[in-house]
């Protein structure tokens, strides 16, 4: 139980590093933690994002397993981006919205590639309990 709740908050502060990072690149990724209720609100919009990576993500991964052979694995991107962005439109403490579709989709491979990057570098400093 403890190492889940561990997981569970190294995923929620990825996602704010990379919203801040993204946000920062001037993309569409937005963070919304003003108040106690919306950074509530990021910790249940990470453990969705959590479960619809272990979920539909699994599911999408192995639908465009020949598709991800013939890009090199690139196109496991796309399939992260499209969680996120999925993720992000029922607006849990986050939200990539913009007027630009492509500009969307950018933000949320980009915030898909910074979250990982994060949570790794946060999972090899911070040791496991």
């Amino acid at each position: 139980m403890k190492g889940l709740l561990y997981r569970w908050v190294l995923l929620t502060a990825s996602v704010a590093g990379a919203a801040l990072i993204a946000n920062a690149l001037s993309l569409a990724f937005v963070l919304h933690v003003n108040t106690p209720r919306e950074v509530a609100e990021l910790f249940v919009g990470s453990a969705v994002l959590a479960l619809a990576n272990a979920t539909l993500g699994r599911i999408l991964k192995a639908a465009a397993l020949p598709l991800r052979c013939l890009t090199f694995g690139l196109f496991s991107f796309v399939i992260n981006g499209f969680i996120l962005l999925l993720v992000a439109k029922l607006d849990f403490g986050f939200t990539i919205e913009s007027a630009n579709p492509l500009a969307e989709w950018i933000a949320a491979i980009v915030g898909s590639i910074l979250i990982t990057l994060i949570h790794s570098a946060l999972r090899s400093i911070v040791p496991d309990p």
